[in-house]
């Protein structure tokens, strides 16, 4: 229950409001404790995008971020 509000804590310092993230944590007898962060989407090449499209009713995390950024309109109605 600690690890979601902690990885959000990063993101926002580092200025991501939307976007794909990929962050790894070790939970220590202190808490969390950041080992990286990356703000990307998953998967090397992207190979993965014409079945999440298929899947998530025509777009993927790339075209939400894409979205997220320059075309609000359409950002705001994803699910």
């Amino acid at each position: 229950r600690m690890l979601i509000p902690y990885i959000r804590t990063v993101l926002d310092s580092l200025g991501m409001r939307n976007g794909p993230s990929h962050g790894e944590a070790i939970i220590t007898a202190n808490g969390p404790c950041l080992v990286e962060m990356n703000c990307r989407a998953h998967g090397g090449d992207g190979n993965w995008s014409v079945i999440a499209k298929a899947i998530n009713g025509g777009y993927s995390q790339i075209d939400a971020s894409i979205d997220s950024y320059l075309n609000k309109q359409q950002f705001v109605i994803l699910p």
